[in-house]
């Protein structure tokens, strides 16, 4: 295989694609799809409690204000009225969120507002009302505080991440499952057509058929590669300028830079020599549906069971480990040895598939007037 000769056939095969709009549009979605997961975050409210406002009227011997008033999580911001009357009407106006009546016993009027916020409110208000009483008993607060909280169980989330990392892997297992799906399809149709057209056989004049497949692949795969780059270029943009990535979206993405070269180099390598067996492009959908069913199944056990047993046996196997591992990888599921095995396994499959693959493509695409079977070019 010429180096020189599969180098023109990349460069027409790039130059083919940029003239296409279909392939510009799916760079634009995927970029702005990248954008959107980089800057959602910052522009959509975190769903935290923001605070909310509290008057508190009567004698507040307790100290329930200076208690609300150290408050932080969430921060309430503590006013005083002169009498029940005045915070009611507080209240109606949406001037306060919570009124608080300090009496035997205290009361605390609300309406419309977060259960969590009355619940803090209330909650300090007893603490308060407890540690009086105690108080008078002779009884120190501080120690029984104390007491309960060594009693209380520390709780330690195992991964207080896990879904936006759920949430990355799933991201990623999306785009490279289009991008494979797409460009295997384009591979597939566009051997097919050349070969109907007769424009194989004048390449072939001129370029041995290894260089032709070779040089396909090689053109639709920098596509792809085009596309991850402008679904990257926002991440790496916001990373650089020190902006907190979603979690696990860093080692998904390096982590599938890998696999959806290997993988793509793959399925494109399939696609090419199996769209060299029939002789009109009507019929090109038809011999990459196999590769078709496979991504599908690969994409949708990355989804239901990347983290299961099932998906470990399935980060093994070459053709659905470059939908699988990037979900493992963004979720934590596999490990070192799991990853370094999978790579050297699909690449392995690539290398096998480019002999093979060849071997079909220059039997396959000179014979034409019938859709040929893979038994009768092996």
């Amino acid at each position: 295989m010429s180096v020189r000769t599969t180098r023109l056939v990349v460069e027409r095969e790039v130059r083919e694609a940029a003239r296409r709009k279909g392939i510009w549009a799916l760079v634009a979605f995927t970029f702005l799809g990248s954008m959107a997961l980089v800057l959602l975050p910052e522009l959509l409210p975190d769903g935290g409690d923001d605070g909310a406002s509290v008057m508190i009227v009567g004698d507040d011997e307790l100290g329930v204000t200076a208690a609300l008033e150290a408050m932080t999580d969430p921060e309430l911001e503590v006013s005083v009225g002169d009498d029940r009357g005045e915070l009611e009407t507080a209240i109606a106006d949406d001037q306060v969120d919570v009124g608080v009546v300090l009496g035997d016993p205290p009361i605390v009027v609300a309406e419309d507002v977060d259960a969590s916020i009355v619940g803090v409110v209330s909650d300090v208000i007893a603490d308060r009302v407890v540690a009086a009483r105690l108080t008078e008993v002779g009884i120190d607060p501080a120690e029984v505080r104390a007491a309960f909280a060594d009693a209380l169980p520390t709780v330690e989330p195992i991964d207080a991440e896990r879904g936006a990392k759920r949430a990355a892997g799933f991201l990623v297992s999306m785009v490279l499952y289009l991008l494979t799906v797409i460009l295997t399809s384009q591979v597939a149709s566009g051997v097919a057509v050349e070969k109907s057209n007769r424009v194989s056989e004048v390449l072939l004049a001129i370029v041995p058929p290894r260089s032709l497949l070779f040089g396909k692949v090689i053109g639709v795969g920098c596509i792809g590669l085009v596309t991850l780059i402008a679904a990257a270029t926002p991440v790496v943009v916001k990373y650089v300028a020190g902006g907190d990535l979603p979690s696990g979206l860093g080692p998904t993405l390096l982590a599938s830079s890998i696999w959806f070269v290997g993988g793509l180099a793959l399925f494109l390598t399939l696609a090419g020599s199996l769209g060299a067996l029939v002789s009109r492009q009507e019929e090109a959908g038809s011999v990459v549906v196999p590769l078709t069913m496979i991504l599908v199944v690969g994409y949708l056990t990355a989804l239901s069971a990347g983290d299961s047993v099932v998906g470990a046996i399935m980060a093994y196997f070459p053709l659905t480990s470059p939908m699988v591992v990037p979900y493992r990888v963004a979720v934590g599921a596999g490990s070192t040895f799991e990853y370094v095995v999978s790579a050297i396994l699909l690449f392995g499959a690539v290398v096998l598939a480019a002999r093979v693959g060849a071997v079909v493509f220059r039997r396959a695409i000179v014979r034409t007037g019938r859709r040929l079977k893979l038994r009768e070019v092996l």
